[in-house]
This record gives C-alpha cells, structure tokens and sequence, in this order.
C-alpha cells in the first residue's frame, strides 16, 4: 500500500514539474504569452458569467442621487419664491365650529415672506411681508391689508396664488415666478415629515388649550405650527414674522447638520397634497442640491420696514416707510422702483391726523354751544372762551384743507384742546373729554 502512495506521489510530481517547464518556455519564448487573456470558450478558473446578464450598477450617494434628479438649469442666476402660509384648517373647514370662517373659505395668508435665491451669489434674502401690510391689491379696488390678496383670488382652490404673487410684485417691483404655500394641517404634517425641530423656544405660547413652554426641546408639528401662530399678547405681528424667520433657519440648519437636506424631495412627496407649490420636482431638487452648499452665514433676513397706524381708513394698517422699501429693493434686486406715497406713513399719518381733527373740531363746536353764558354780557371771560373755541376749531379745519402736514394739524389741534380745557374748567364740568386730553405739540 505504502509502495502504491509513493508511486502517485512520483507520477503526480513529474506531471506538474512538466507542466512547470512547459509553462517556462513559453514564457521564455514568447514573454507577451504571460499576458494575453484567454480565448473564448477556453476553461479558465473563473466563475461562469452569463454575457446576456448586466453588470450591477454602483449605487449613487444621496448627493449623487439629488443631482441626478435636479435641474440644472434652474441654478442659473437668481428666483423670486413667495412663500405663504394660510389659515385653513379643519376647524375653519367645519361649517358646525366655532371657528369656522364661512362658505367662500375665505382665507387669508397670515405668513408672507420672499425667498430671493441668488445661486451665483450662494445667499437666500428672507424678506417677510408683514400680514398688516397697507397695500395695493391686485385686480381689487379699495383699501386692504397685503394678507387680503390671497382671499380675494379665492384662496388655494382658485387665484390666490395668483393674487398673491401679482399683489408682491405691485409691492416690490421684482418678479415673483414661483410659489410655494401650505396651511395649518399642512404644516403640522411637513414638520412631523421630518421628525420634528430641536429648538429653543424663547417665549411661552398659549394657544387653543395648549402650552408650550420656554427652553430647549424637541417640538413636533403642532407645537412649531403654535409658535410660529400666536400673537394676541405675545408680540405684534413684527414679533411673530421673526419668530417664522427663525424657526425657518433652525429647520434648515438641522437638516444641514444632520446631513438630511438631500431628502428634501423625499420629504416633499410625502407631503405633497398638503402643499401647493408650481415648482416641479426636478425645480425642488435643485433647490435641496443648492443649499446643501449652505450654511447659516449664508442667509439675511429682513422685515419690511414701517410702523403700525390704529384707526385710521376704519382698520388699523402696518404702513410702510417708501424710502426704506426703495432702498432694500435697490440694495437687493439692483432695481430702482417708485413707490406711490399714498402708502408712504407720512401721508397715512396725515390722513389720521386729517379725520381726528375734523371730528374734534365738530366736538368742540358743540361744547362751545353748550357753555352758559351770563346774560346780557357780552364782554366776559366765558364769552372769550367761547370765541376761542369756535376760531380754534375753525382754525383747524382750515389747516386740514390747505393740506397741512400731521404735525401742523397736530399743533392747530392741541391748541384747539387748550382753548376747549380752559372753557371746560370755567364751566365746572371735570373731567376733560378724552378727545380734549392734553397733547404735546407735534
């Protein structure tokens, strides 16, 4: 047996010391032999591969995959996006609730803030448009606050959008090509979408039963649609616009950190039939591909410059300061635009000025006629008093319809209400008037 083994043994090591030294001369003759491939249907030691079968293809980063889907094109200078949030919900949508708003769905877009997207420049320009704002209409007559556009092109189901972009444009004097709104439901829905927002909240909001306390925490959709809502004794509308600024960046700055705003489309086409964009997809993933360049020191954010005017044209108005909008126009879009002074806070506050004192001068004439005058004496310190009223007050409306400024119809009121006090005191009827409080001079 041993014998046997031995044999094999010898046998099989002649036989590979031959093909050992076959090998070698080949080589030795023709040294390209060492590198050429195999014929086909020569046996190799490789596995079997199907010709029909394809290879796998690489599998794509999530950047790749963004810039597959993107439209490049889209990227080549700059965009106008609105953005609108506004108050539909089901509560409003419920004709049985109290907060129902009414058959015509009449909603308003309470956020209103442009996106200016310079993609040469690498910066977003948050301007937010207060809901107050005094403004043109489009396609509308009359006086209207800017959040009224959206309502009078018939919301979401009709031209709101339409109304909204156009009513901006008349505003601002740039073109506003796209858009991109969601309501109350919709939000909620697109926050929890992404696995809601760590924040620090700054200010303790109460709103519908619910709390939302101060402090860092994980907010999920209900409770950022809660902060970037509530007003009513928190802050004016001015507050409320920097509230939805910040959430905004703190959403987009998770996304960055977390490396997640490559799933932007994702997030969209889970949330679609909430939101109502004329963005295509292809548009959006460019828009992610973008900012997946930024950071936060790439973004500025600005609130229309005015100040608020109670009681006057029968509303209250956010009236804006022309010079400064025509500066930020020209500061961020290189255009040079005329602003109707109509709805420049000068004029707004002369019309106020204008009515108070024409209700005040009526007031006072009727004081004057009411006063007991000492009979058969012409020339006496309460006849005086009540001569001076009537010239104050005529004086006043004189001042009015030369077209007099706020602070000169100011001054020819407060005199008037001095003249009014002292006849007041003489008569012995305390207190003044609240119409008749003592002003100082304008």
């Amino acid at each position: 047996m041993r014998k046997k083994i031995t044999i094999l043994v010898c046998v099989l090591g002649a036989l590979a010391l031959t093909f050992l030294v076959t090998s070698l001369y080949r080589v030795w003759t023709r040294p390209e032999s060492a590198f050429e491939t195999p014929t086909p249907g020569a046996k190799t030691d490789q596995p079997h591969i199907d010709a029909a079968s394809p290879a796998p293809s690489p599998t794509l980063s999530p950047e790749e995959a963004l810039l597959e889907q993107a439209d490049l094109s889209f990227m080549g200078g700059r965009i106008n996006l609105l953005l609108l949030g506004y108050d539909q919900s089901a509560e409003r949508d419920d004709p049985d609730d109290p907060l129902h708003r009414d058959e015509k769905n009449n909603y308003r877009s309470d956020v209103m803030m442009l996106a200016a997207v310079n993609f040469r420049d690498n910066t977003v320009h948050l301007i937010s448009i207060p809901r107050d704002t005094y403004a043109a209409i489009y396609n509308t007559r009359g006086r209207w606050k800017i959040n009224a556009a959206f309502a009078k092109g018939g919301a979401a189901e009709g031209e709101g959008f339409l109304y909204a972009q156009k009513t901006v444009e008349m505003l601002m004097g740039v073109p506003v090509d796209y858009y991109a709104g969601v309501n109350m439901e919709g939000l909620k829905r697109l926050v929890d979408a992404m696995g809601g927002v760590d924040y620090d909240v700054d200010v303790a909001i109460r709103l519908d039963g619910r709390t939302l306390e101060t402090g860092f925490q994980h907010l999920n959709g209900q409770q950022v649609l809660d902060y970037c809502r509530a007003r009513k004794g928190i802050s004016t509308d001015i507050g409320r616009n920097d509230r939805q600024q910040r959430m905004l960046l703190a959403i987009f700055d998770q996304l960055r950190r977390e490396k997640r705003l490559t799933e932007l489309p994702a997030i969209y086409a889970a949330v679609k039939d909430d939101v109502v964009t004329n963005l295509s997809l292809s548009q959006i993933a460019a828009l992610a591909l973008f900012m997946t360049r930024l950071d936060l020191t790439n973004f500025k954010r600005t609130t229309l410059a005015g100040e608020y005017i109670s009681n006057v044209y029968n509303a209250s108005y956010y009236v804006l300061y022309n010079k400064k909008l025509v500066q930020l126009v020209k500061e961020e879009f290189g255009i040079t635009i005329t602003r109707d002074k109509k709805y420049d806070v000068s004029t707004v506050k002369r019309d106020k000025a204008a009515a108070d004192a024409e209700k005040a001068a009526g007031q006072a004439d009727d004081i004057a006629s009411m006063a007991v005058l000492p009979a058969g004496l012409y020339e006496s310190d309460t006849h005086d008093l009540v001569a001076e009223v009537y010239f104050r007050a005529e004086r006043l409306r004189s001042v009015v319809e030369a077209g007099g400024s706020a602070a000169a119809i100011f001054e020819a009121r407060h005199r008037l209400n001095l003249a009014v006090a002292a006849l007041w005191r003489e008569q012995g009827y305390p207190p003044l008037p609240d119409a008749f409080a003592m002003l100082s001079p304008g």
